[in-house]
């Protein structure tokens, strides 16, 4: 018997994607495909020296004397793969020690290497951080780090990355079956954003491997649903039970790795069954409880039922003085986040806080949150500022005024709420009440046009959702930051922060979050030019199903279903999604939404021709900016009417709309990436009137937008009479149409633009 050789080698793990299902469906044709696989790919193995272990079922498992042999033979592999019907392979490397016996290979690093696999998309290769730091050298490789694989009882430090160069595909996280760890904020960030790893990033680390700690199932989310408190007392006292359960949602969302249906998708469902309402919302836990006030006293009941098991795992009772009214949210948010086993961040200090004015607050949550008019809002502002009056040191009060003024387009006076706010929160320790202040700040200065102010107080607001492991509101921040890099047209950053969001939002399993992350990194990367990749993102946004939404949620979805349909150039499918979320949120009383809705259904038709009526809906997007007050927002509705009547041979009305936009951008501070839109209108008009226009500006914005649109390189060739620009329209064009289905291809080529692209550059070609 051969005695057993201990050796280093990179080992190599293979898969055919859908062979079980090829198997089902064909016997024959499965068994033959192994037969092929065998014949075509064990002779390249040979040729790089490698060692055909053996083959597991449909399998393969290789190794090799070198990292360079491996690798380069697993790029022949797909290459080859390529031609072969239903040969589509996932392939895994990894670096280690392994015992050599006989015909087959063991140990450790054996079985990390059958880890690495599954994290490979098909036709394209994973690789360990081992593999990855020896190939990195190689000025031709390029890697995307995917994070670190559950490993069980597995010492060493393993990372995962997939090779992004030579033609291979991106491995897509949300398409990957096997879970990553949950390693905290930092991600190894250096390594995979080109982004070097904080302080913060090392103790959200470690914050992150407490939270996952005693889960109830270690491979799952927690997950829960808390119901309005049924209140059993006089109906006066309903704003008890909502305001208590409102605050409870949120203290446990913002508890760690802890996915927490919100209020309104709640209520939006009625009153059906705890296992319908846990189905529809995906969760597993369902809290109920009761309120009865009675004079001074409150009771209150409670209830934590598990849809999995079917069975009541925790339920309490308890009868509270008035004076103890305030800490009965904490009492509840610390019982459930016990008994779902989430370790919570309890830095923040406990303030006692005036029953009176936590009343008043309560008041003003509900007047609003159920309001049917201006008045109820008003009014509700007014109960706020009495809870204020009455406790200075009540946060959540000033944080929700300020958030009330925003939402009425009243941004200075929620400023005017948050800055004091701000002071105090620092003085009383309350970190979750500074970070909410920070978040409120951005908002406030992003309806006012202020991307760098905006990002500011966002970035700070990231820093202590991270020091307290608050994960959703650090998705939300996540995705915020990035959405506003794309605005301003740092695309790379954008993609930093999105897929960084995007992390979180599939470790919560929070498909709404992974559904809009999605859209807008398929946005940026159709930004970048990168078509492909961007329709991968979208389609799989597409694909996404969402459940349980709220009416003014399935506005929003078909909003962004119309967004990405119109990034996507399927116009008609766009119109059919946006005037859907039209009338939703004009329902809902949804301003900010609706403009957006309104807007983009305006770009819609101004994309295949229908100038009068994209006319109408910028004139609706610019009215409801100004009720806003949203001085970015009117800019960019300025220059869609100024387009619309420069489409339509008016060019005074067009110079007299996009003059006025080019000034109000150049006053908010926007990027290039938005002032080139206005700019090359405006001067394509003047040399259409025989007018001078600076050459010198076009040149600046030029160089300082990192990428633009066919249609704005079609206006650059116009202008500057380049014909480099009208090239790349046309490439443009040309490669949008490759990636749509023909009959829409066939609609898209035939639109205006479009049409005239390809027209001029037969003509000049």
């Amino acid at each position: 018997m051969t005695e057993p050789t201990r050796k280093l080698a990179a080992i190599v793990f293979t898969d055919i994607v859908g062979f079980t299902q090829l198997t089902a469906d064909d016997q024959q044709n499965a068994s033959d495909l192994l037969d092929l696989q065998r014949n075509e790919l064990k002779p390249l193995v040979e040729n790089y020296g490698g060692k055909w272990i053996k083959e597991v079922g449909d399998g393969l498992i290789l190794t090799f004397d070198t990292i360079t042999n491996a690798v380069q033979c697993c790029l022949k592999i797909q290459e080859k793969a390529k031609d072969i019907e239903n040969l589509f392979l996932r392939i895994g490397i990894h670096l280690g020690e392994i015992l050599e016996k006989e015909n087959d290979i063991i140990g450790d690093d054996v079985n990390v290497a059958a880890r690495i696999e599954p994290f490979s998309a098909p036709g394209g290769i994973a690789i360990s951080n081992k593999v990855h730091d020896a190939i990195v050298r190689e000025s031709d490789f390029t890697t995307k780090y995917l994070g670190k694989p559950k490993l069980k009882g597995v010492g060493q430090k393993v990372e995962v990355y997939c090779i992004t160069s030579h033609g291979l595909p991106e491995t897509i996280l949300s398409d990957v079956s096997v879970k990553l760890e949950p390693e905290g904020f930092d991600w190894n960030v250096k390594n995979s954003l080109g982004v070097a790893a904080s302080m913060i990033g090392f103790f959200m680390l470690i914050n992150f491997m407490f939270l996952r700690i005693g889960f109830a199932d270690e491979e799952e989310t927690p997950s829960i649903a808390i119901l309005p408190l049924d209140n059993k007392g006089a109906a006066d006292d309903e704003f008890y039970a909502y305001g208590i359960s409102s605050d409870l949602i949120s203290d446990v969302a913002s508890a760690g790795l802890i996915r927490v249906a919100s209020l309104n998708r709640i209520e939006d469902l009625g009153d059906i069954s705890a296992n319908e309402m846990a189905d529809q919302l995906d969760v597993r836990y369902i809290a109920e409880g009761t309120l009865w006030k009675r004079d001074s006293i409150f009771q209150l009941s409670m209830e934590l039922y598990d849809t999995q098991t079917e069975k009541v795992v925790w339920s309490e009772r308890w009868q509270k003085n008035w004076n103890e009214f305030p800490s009965i949210r904490d009492v509840l948010a610390e019982n459930i986040l016990e008994k779902l086993k989430v370790d919570y961040n309890t830095a923040s200090p406990k303030i006692a806080l005036n029953p009176d004015a936590y009343e008043f607050y309560l008041k003003a949550k509900h007047k609003y949150e159920k309001r049917e008019d201006k008045d109820d809002a008003k009014i509700a502002q007014g109960l706020a500022d009495k809870a204020i009056e009455l406790d200075d040191n009540l946060i959540r009060a000033k944080v929700f005024l300020a958030y009330t003024y925003t939402a009425m387009g009243d941004n200075d006076k929620a400023i005017e709420v948050l800055g004091p706010a701000m002071e105090q929160a620092q003085r009383l320790g309350d970190k979750q009440g500074e970070a909410a202040i920070f978040s409120g700040l951005g908002t406030t200065y992003m309806n006012k046009g202020n991307l760098d102010l905006m990002i500011g107080y966002h970035e700070k607001a990231l820093d202590i959702y991270q020091e307290t492991g608050n994960t959703e509101k650090l998705y939300h921040n996540l995705y915020t930051i990035g959405y506003a890099h794309k605005d301003k047209g740092d695309l790379d950053k954008a993609l930093d922060y999105l897929k960084r969001s995007l992390v979180i939002a599939e470790n919560l399993d929070n498909k709404r979050s992974i559904k809009t992350t999605l859209y807008v990194i398929g946005n940026v990367y159709r930004n970048k030019g990168d078509i492909d990749i961007a329709q991968d993102f979208l389609k799989r946004g597409q694909a996404l199903a969402v459940t349980g939404l709220t009416k003014e949620e399935t506005g929003v979805f078909h909003l962004r279903d119309g967004i990405m349909c119109y990034e996507m150039c399927e116009y008609e499918n766009a119109i059919e999604f946006l005037n859907n979320a039209n009338k939703i949120l004009e329902e809902v009383a949804n301003i900010p939404k609706h403009v957006y809705s309104v807007y983009f259904t305006g770009l819609t038709y101004n994309s295949i021709g229908s100038y009068d009526t994209a006319l109408d809906y910028f004139e609706r997007a610019l009215a409801l900016n100004e009720q806003l007050d949203d001085r970015f927002g009117i800019g960019m509705c300025l220059y869609g009417i100024g387009y619309q009547h420069h489409s339509m041979g008016d060019y005074d009305k067009s110079i007299e709309y996009l003059e006025k936009s080019c000034i109000i951008l150049k006053e908010v501070g926007v990027g290039y990436q938005w002032l080139i839109q206005p700019t090359t209108a405006l001067f394509l008009t003047y040399k259409y009137l025989g007018r001078e226009f600076d050459k010198e500006e076009i040149h600046t914005i030029v160089n300082n937008s990192e990428s633009f649109e066919f249609y704005i390189n079609i206006r650059l060739y116009k202008l500057l009479d380049n014909r480099s620009y009208l090239e790349t329209a046309y490439s443009q064009v040309q490669k949008i149409a490759r990636y749509l289905e023909p009959d829409i291809a066939k609609k898209f080529l035939n639109y205006p633009i479009p049409k005239q692209i390809i027209q001029e550059w037969e003509g000049v070609s």
